[in-house]
């Protein structure tokens, strides 16, 4: 998917640039019937130009004082001409091209020789990818806005610690995973445990995190997932080869509250299948969760799915426990 979007915006870049060197045409345009002088030293500028051009190729490893001269009367045309614009009550970079980005010049990447993706062309791969991902809270819930109090300050059962210690923890541990992404050893993260106890929050704060360092993200609910990729069973289309498109080249794919998709025969298992293999063969990274207990995946769907999710070497199984945050906070 970073491909596509990647090509989609450069796109864009590309149009931006030639929108700019249009509207510099025109402006060239109007300045030369308004000011004719500008239209004389213009001339004049080409023809130092060539000039010094000329001068460069006869020595072009050693000083030159006419190339030195060709130099300073350049400068000083160039000086003139923003004089003149100005008292005529232009800005003085009226005739120079207008960038978006003058770190990048709108070409979306810094360096010479070797090219590095500018900050605002991270910044539009984020913006674009907010877009096709399934996440609206973004804002409201990441890591800066977690907060502790909401979680109570009670004893877990079968452990010393109280529910507010855990999910403290629970929290370091996914911004240390963040941190070192895209380089974890394990790719797949599954949170499991019943409603109401953060999962959906702390998987909004990890693709927060992950997009603004400039990678992809893909949330989807696990009924909307299923549900499309039966109806794309049933007909071949564009939108649908771009779902899968998505889910097989995104960065991170999230699937929230798998086991709550309807179950269709052998489609469901199938499909969820074929998403994490071909994902883990390519080192993707894979977030689920889901309400359902292990033993209640490992009945749902097929022995290879469990495998699948349950192999430790690859998967960091995290159990969400404790009360319902949301029936306390109305309470």
């Amino acid at each position: 998917m970073k491909e596509v979007i990647l090509k989609e915006i450069l796109k864009e870049y590309e149009d931006i640039r030639h929108q700019e060197e249009e509207a510099l045409k025109q402006r060239e345009n109007h300045i030369m019937q308004a000011i004719p002088e500008i239209a004389d030293m213009r001339r004049a500028l080409v023809e130092l130009m060539a000039r010094r051009s000329m001068e460069i190729i006869r020595n072009p490893n050693s000083f030159s004082q006419a190339l030195d001269d060709l130099e300073q009367r350049i400068q000083e045309l160039k000086r003139k001409e923003k004089e003149l614009l100005v008292e005529h009550g232009f800005p003085p970079d009226y005739l120079s091209i207008h960038y978006r980005c003058p770190k990048c010049k709108d070409t979306g990447y810094t360096g010479d020789l070797i090219k590095e993706k500018c900050s605002c062309l991270v910044q539009r791969l984020v913006e674009k990818t907010y877009q096709l991902s399934d996440i609206k809270e973004l804002e409201q819930q990441n890591f800066d806005t977690f907060d502790p109090q909401v979680f109570p300050d009670i004893p877990l059962e079968g452990s010393r610690l109280t529910q507010r210690e855990y999910m403290v923890q629970l929290k370091n541990r996914l911004m240390e995973y963040v941190s070192e992404f895209p380089n974890n050893q394990r790719k797949t993260i599954l949170f499991s445990g019943k409603t109401g106890l953060g999962k959906t929050f702390l998987l909004n704060c990890m693709a927060k995190a992950i997009l603004d360092k400039g990678y992809t993200v893909m949330r989807i609910s696990a009924y909307k997932l299923f549900n499309q990729l039966f109806l794309s069973a049933l007909q071949d289309n564009e939108q649908n080869q771009f779902l899968f498109n998505c889910l097989f080249e995104v960065d991170v794919l999230i699937i929230d509250d798998l086991g709550t998709e309807t179950q269709r025969n052998n489609f469901t298992s199938e499909d969820l299948f074929n998403i994490l293999n071909e994902r883990l063969i390519q080192q993707k990274h894979t977030f689920l969760s889901t309400n359902l207990g292990l033993s209640e995946i490992k009945e749902r769907y097929s022995d290879r799915i469990a495998s699948r999710l349950f192999d430790t070497s690859n998967t960091m199984l995290i159990k969400f426990m404790g009360q319902d945050i949301r029936i306390r906070g109305r309470s």
